[in-house]
């Protein structure tokens, strides 16, 4: 199994791209659309993001949860439920993302 790659500022010459490296891709910023507004279910975010498979948002979640820009929240009930909202960090990324949708 191979290890995610570790993203530190000193690995990257330029701001950019070291902000397209932990956001970028298919899946995260429309995962990152979706929590603007607040905490969501796993499979309210599934539902809200048309194409993408169960694993996949799975493993999009994780790896923004690792970057410490999502939080997660298990709530064990009669019935387990997963939920995600954005970090204060990941809140951070607000003002790029309305940008990004104003463009």
């Amino acid at each position: 199994m191979s290890r995610a790659k570790e993203i530190t500022p000193a690995h990257y010459n330029c701001p950019i791209d070291l902000t397209l490296d932990v956001i970028g891709g298919k899946w995260k910023p429309l995962i990152l659309w979706e929590l603007r507004p607040g905490e969501k279910q796993f499979n309210s975010l599934h539902a809200a993001i048309p194409g993408i498979s169960h694993k996949v948002l799975a493993q999009q979640l994780r790896a923004l949860v690792r970057q410490g820009i999502l939080d997660r929240r298990v709530r064990d009930g009669r019935v387990r439920t997963v939920s995600y909202s954005l970090s204060e960090f990941g809140r951070s990324l607000n003002p790029i993302m309305n940008s990004l949708a104003a463009w």
